[in-house]
């Protein structure tokens, strides 16, 4: 233990080390300054504080060890955000100098009580996520990796209204949706997604990018509903904005290595800091291996089948061929890495580049089918009950390679006006292939090949700074490519053909947005965007008929050996207007009415008849919401209502032809709730229980249906929207003990519950999935030396549930999977 006469000694010594600062007057100390301090040990944190904001703090070695300080983003005086740094870590700032420049910190209880402080960039400027007139979930880097997000398709079941919908391409063609908008979408990469991805500030134009490795993630947000007017095109879902760590002021990182059953591994490192006074790197590495669930069978009793034609076994067909028994099938192969580099050219102006590139070589989990005593037809090839097992003829493997490169300029022109620069380019290669009906029958066996680019840059200025009139300017161009190619082996058609085909898109956009604080209780904001998109769109289709019995001309009622070149135009006016009021400082509601529009465009998928080939009109949403905010110390509270109406409803119908097509298929109603609560149960002085409970009520209706068979009309009018699951809700409690010498015990609980869901426009039964409920567990020691031991648990009762049916075919979710884990920091 020290000695008390060395410590008046150590607080000089921990004071000069923090901050070798010139005088300063108490107005300089009270301007808001720009801070970007990560989730760090204490220590270092405080020290990287002194530093940013120019004070000298004082503190003990003693008071500090073994401590993490919280993650402080955004522009703020310094006493703000030393508290917010501060918030849970049992020490607060006991005094403060006459000319403010220097705080003493003590050990303190008062700091338990300071309400948190989240701080987000939803609306593309830094603000504490309370004052947030939208809907908005932020996740940390401590909540992502607790929670084991690795990528945006892990939000679903974390975040209450957010859904996926694997459809006909299988788990790499994920469709994510958000209050019930989205399950419709395209799954192929040429698409227009509803959720907007965007990772470091650059959209991700294709779904192709659902599944595409997060990692070393400072936050996570989620913006629910239309966001039309900052966000532009294909946000009539919402945004999913992932931020990833940049460098800090002192050196720092960590390296995380965990395994679980099923051969499960997952090893992640990153680690930076400041290189010389103007410079700093942070690089990061993640690989992930196994995890696979399924047992493969074979092909069974369909092993060496061949088609007939009157009776006559065409034995010109290759047979079905049997690949053999295969456990743990659905492994995990990826590796990915990032390097991130910053470039402080002068105090006011920052260039921030990121390098990106992710290989993944996995297993395409392929879809299970119902037993043969529920499913008596040709393609069932012995399926027994269990959901876990599946007959196929192959093992279906991926590859997907992505690389980019992304900056961000900040330059602060004068005071209260500033300049941003978003730019990135990006390329992805990637193959795959699968049989959607669960079984070895090849009735449409495909294989996919597909290229994709895309470049994008964004400039906004902005005087944001929280005065009488806050503003935002901007423009944005983007233009992408989709290159895909797919082969066909169809015993249904008993033919091999050929789809390809190309897209060419640029996308040009004005934007601004206005905030007017008429008096210190209300704000009005209003924002306008217009948009102009072109879309050029050519392929070709054709029938190999390598076996010389070919039905294609009858299957698709066309001629086989037909090309197009077709181009579509569309510009958009999005608008949003915005009232707020802040009853008190904890509480404020707001009231806002918006549109939105969701991209026009051409069928991604494989065209068979030239009808398909035609353009669809871009879908539009008017939307409106209203909601509440209750900040006070450590309890939180949010609800929002909204009601949202589309038209030009895009999704895949019967076309004139009889043929599946995509176009415009009619109308559709959303409305609902988002509720939220987060309180501290108990603030002991070694023990705190936090709760923290949200859920998401929605109610979907197609109110207007376009087919070509009035069946479909009649069966399909009425039904809720695929991917608009009636309820969903997220409860966690999180456990923490503070142990003598610096130890420290977390424990968290999670319960998700998922409502019933379907997954096509037609919610027949064969194809809703029912209601489930996971339980999750993460259990967290960690020692003062900065090192921890982790054991996680998810689906501990190890429920039965599918995400996804299809008829006969189904997609079963993961059973109980355990693991235990160990993490170094530094």
């Amino acid at each position: 233990m020290t000695s008390n006469r060395f410590k008046p000694f150590l607080m000089t010594f921990c004071a000069a080390a923090a901050c070798m600062v010139a005088p300063l007057s108490m107005a300089q100390a009270q301007t808001p300054v720009a801070f970007a301090i990560q989730d760090q040990p204490l220590d270092q944190a405080l020290i990287e504080f002194a530093r940013v904001a120019n004070v000298q703090v004082l503190f003990t070695p003693d008071m500090v060890r073994g401590k993490r300080a919280n993650r402080v983003s955004g522009t703020l005086p310094a006493d703000k955000a030393l508290n917010a740094l501060l918030n849970g870590t049992g020490v607060g700032i006991k005094s403060v100098s006459a000319d403010g420049r220097t705080f003493s910190l003590g050990a303190t209880a008062v700091a338990e009580e300071e309400p948190e402080l989240v701080v987000v960039t939803a609306l593309k400027r830094s603000s504490a996520i309370a004052r947030v007139p939208a809907a908005v979930v932020a996740m940390n880097a401590s909540e992502i990796r607790e929670r084991g997000i690795n990528g945006a398709d892990g939000l679903v079941d974390e975040v209450p209204g957010v859904s996926i919908n694997y459809s006909t391409g299988g788990t790499g063609y994920g469709l994510l949706s958000i209050r019930g908008i989205g399950g419709a979408d395209d799954y192929k990469p040429n698409g227009s997604p509803s959720v907007a991805l965007h990772v470091d500030g650059i959209y991700q134009t294709s779904n192709a990018y659902v599944g595409m490795p997060l990692f070393d993630l400072d936050r996570i947000e989620v913006l629910k509903g239309p966001q039309g007017t900052l966000y532009g095109r294909n946000t009539t879902a919402g945004v999913i904005n992932a931020i990833t760590k940049g460098p800090s002021e002192g050196f720092d990182g960590y390296a995380d290595v965990r395994a679980g059953n099923y051969d499960y591994t997952r090893f992640e490192t990153a680690f930076g800091g400041k290189v010389s006074e103007n410079f700093g790197v942070r690089l990061a590495v993640m690989a992930e291996n196994g995890g696979g669930f399924m047992d493969g069978e074979g092909a069974g009793t369909l092993a060496g089948f061949r088609p007939s034609v009157g009776g006559v076994v065409q034995t010109q067909v290759p047979a079905v061929t049997d690949p053999g028994k295969r456990e743990g099938f659905g492994d995990k192969d990826m590796v990915a890495a990032r390097a991130t580099f910053s470039f402080d050219f002068a105090p006011e102006t920052n260039l921030t580049l990121k390098t990106f590139a992710s290989r993944d070589r996995g297993d395409s989990r392929q879809y299970d089918r119902l037993a043969r005593a529920q499913d008596n037809t040709q393609f069932n090839a012995g399926e027994n009950a269990d959901p876990y097992s599946f007959y196929s003829q192959k093992y279906f493997t991926h590859a997907y390679d992505i690389r980019g490169l992304s900056g961000t300029l900040t330059h602060r022109l004068k005071d209260n006006l500033n300049l941003t620069v978003v730019g990135g380019v990006q390329s992805t290669d990637r193959t795959d292939g699968g049989n959607g009906d669960g079984s070895p029958y090849p009735g449409y066996e495909y294989a996919f090949d597909e290229t994709l680019s895309q470049a994008s840059l964004e400039m906004r200025l902005s005087d944001d700074n929280g005065g009488k009139f806050d503003w935002i300017l901007g423009a944005f161009y983007l233009s992408d490519s989709a290159d895909f190619d797919s082969t066909w082996t169809s015993f249904t058609v008993r033919s091999v053909y050929d789809n390809n085909h190309e897209q060419r898109r640029n996308s040009f956009a004005l934007f601004g947005q206005g905030d007017y604080n008429v008096t210190d209780k209300l704000r009005l904001s209003a924002g306008l965007r217009y948009t102009r998109d072109t879309v050029d769109y050519k392929g070709q289709n054709i029938d190999h008929n390598p076996w010389g019995i070919s039905i294609y001309n009858t299957t698709f009622a066309t001629v086989s050996g037909f090309s197009w070149d077709r181009n579509f135009e569309d510009d958009n006016l999005s608008g949003r207007l915005t009232a707020q009021y802040f009853i008190s400082d904890s509480l404020n509601v707001f009231a806002s009415a918006s549109t939105g529009y969701r991209g026009g465009g051409f069928d991604g998928t494989s065209i068979m008849t030239l009808e398909e080939t035609l353009p669809f009109d871009s879908e539009t949403v008017t939307a409106y919401e209203a909601g509440a905010r209750w900040y006070k110390g450590r309890f939180r509270a949010s609800a929002d209502v909204f009601a949202y109406s589309f038209k030009n409803l895009q999704a895949t119908t019967r076309l004139a032809n009889d043929t599946n097509g995509r176009t415009n298929v009619g109308k559709a109603e959303t409305s609902g709730i988002d509720l939220a609560v987060g309180a501290r149960l108990f603030n002991g002085e070694t023990q705190k229980l936090d709760l923290d409970l949200s859920a998401a009520f929605l109610e979907s209706e197609i109110t207007e249906y376009q087919s070509r068979r009035a069946a479909d009309v009649t069966a399909t009018v009425g039904d809720p929207l695929p991917g608009a699951p009636d309820v969903t809700a997220n409860l966690s409690l999180t456990h923490r003990v503070a142990f003598s010498g610096g130890w420290d015990l977390t424990s968290r609980l999670t319960v998700a519950h998922h409502g019933e869901e379907s997954n096509r426009l037609n919610a027949l039964p064969n194809n809703t999935a029912e209601a489930y409920t996971l339980t999750n567990l993460h259990i967290d020691l960690a020692s003062p030396a900065s090192w921890s031991v982790y054991a996680y648990g998810k689906n501990v009762t190890d429920e039965v549930y599918f995400p996804e049916k299809n008829g006969a075919s189904r997609l079963v979710g993961a059973p109980a999977t355990y693991g235990l884990g160990l993490r170094y920091s530094f």
